[in-house]
């Protein structure tokens, strides 16, 4: 199982974002309950790890949309930030291609950045 410090580093080194500990304590919760389904799909343990971290970082970091891409200070303050969307979509593909037998599919939902096209003809 994914604990939360290997979370907390999966998110900053992938995705160079915080989340509060609560938020990412919540989704390694719902994405651990998902375990026995990827054991019974027969993946391997290092597997297993590798689903959970990245649906953990889809669902904690789905929230945190920006990440902080530069900062200055000594009273000359700016900070610059980057948007993460592109990164999580990344990451939802990746995802899909790892998880074959979709044990976290439904807790990810589907990927914002792919529209519905409705075509209405007459």
């Amino acid at each position: 199982m994914l604990t939360l410090l290997q979370a907390t580093a999966y998110l900053d080194e992938t995705l160079g974002i915080t989340v509060p500990s609560f938020v990412l304590q919540a989704a390694v919760d719902d994405v651990a309950t998902r375990e026995a389904a990827m054991t019974t799909a027969g993946y391997s343990a290092s597997t297993i790890v590798r689903i959970q971290a990245m649906a953990v970082a889809i669902l904690a970091g789905a929230d945190f949309a920006r990440k902080i891409k530069s900062q200055a200070a000594p009273s000359g303050s700016s900070r610059s930030f980057e948007n993460v969307d592109d990164a999580l979509s990344r990451l939802r593909r990746a995802l899909s291609a790892l998880d074959t037998a979709n044990t976290v599919a439904d807790l990810l939902g589907p990927d914002p950045k792919t529209g519905t096209l409705l075509l209405v003809t007459c």
